[in-house]
């Protein structure tokens, strides 16, 4: 249990060590007064909207992760389900040494009698349905950008391979969660949709134009950074990707972090379920 404890705390120094690098390597590439410009200049009701869009995001993510459970013979409620999940949020958000992967886990073991490894797979699934999700918009918006790519035309064609490659690979290693599978492929793309609409939302309220599609095109491909465990590394990659296209970073920070305080508002609500906790009766197993 010390050994654990101790990784845990190395893994959350690691973070925040890298998380700081993030940050430096943001600050030297862009012009503070312009970001902060940026905002002062931004639509409120765009925002809200936007806001309201991750929310919608976060529930049906949370739909697609009791589908993973059910076929593992855990039935929670959508509602009760719901408050595990914003629980999480809080704690990857807030509480980063538990982790809400860890939170749910534990939560879930404390109620019901079930394997702790059925668990652990159901939350690599998701994540990995989610990546799924995130490749097909990305692969969708390709075909619209305005940079100019070799092979645009392969995306539907990589589309395709990467769905056969998603299905096999849970037919073979994760077999017991198949019949989950449709449902949970669509339930990511609809998830990607909403935070998409979600960032979409938020460059109108900048007032972005016509490069608008280059910008969400970049937001999408730099969500496959938040893997990486450090704070601040889509907004990095976003910059990034932003001035190897030739957009404006300042604007890109912007939206970067309204994104990031609309995931915060949202996660901010899994605080009240902390304090009323789950009884063991509002949920069934099967």
């Amino acid at each position: 249990m010390a050994e654990s404890k101790s990784k845990k705390i190395l893994k959350l120094i690691l973070k925040l060590v890298l998380s700081a690098v993030a940050i430096v390597l943001i600050f030297r590439k862009i012009d503070i007064d312009k970001v902060v410009e940026h905002f002062a200049n931004a639509d409120i009701l765009y925002l809200v909207l936007a806001v309201f869009s991750f929310f919608v995001s976060k529930l049906v993510g949370s739909f697609r992760i009791n589908n993973l459970y059910k076929t593992q013979g855990v039935f929670l409620d959508n509602w009760v389900n719901y408050r595990l999940y914003l629980a999480g949020m809080f704690y990857n958000l807030f509480i980063p040494l538990i982790g809400g992967e860890g939170y749910k886990i534990i939560w879930l073991k404390k109620k019901f009698d079930i394997k702790t490894k059925k668990l652990v797979w159901a939350s690599l699934l998701d994540k990995v349905s989610g990546i799924m999700g995130l490749t097909f918009l990305v692969l969708i918006l390709v075909n619209f950008i305005s940079f100019e790519l070799d092979y645009k035309w392969i995306s539907i064609p990589l589309i395709v391979l990467a769905y056969l490659a998603h299905y096999f690979g849970v037919f073979l290693f994760f077999k017991s969660f198949l019949p989950s599978w449709v449902i949970t492929s669509i339930q990511s793309i609809v998830v990607q949709f909403f935070q998409l609409m979600c960032a979409f939302l938020i460059l109108l309220s900048l007032g972005v134009g016509p490069e608008i599609v280059d910008y969400l095109f970049i937001f999408l491909v730099s969500c496959y950074a938040y893997a990486l465990p450090m704070l601040g590394a889509r907004e990095l990659a976003f910059v990034l990707g932003a001035e190897y296209m030739g957009l404006n970073i300042d604007l890109t920070l912007a939206i970067g972090i309204i994104f990031y305080l609309s995931l915060a508002i949202n996660s901010i609500a899994g605080a009240y379920f902390m304090f009323k906790p789950i009884e063991k009766e509002e949920a069934k197993l099967l």
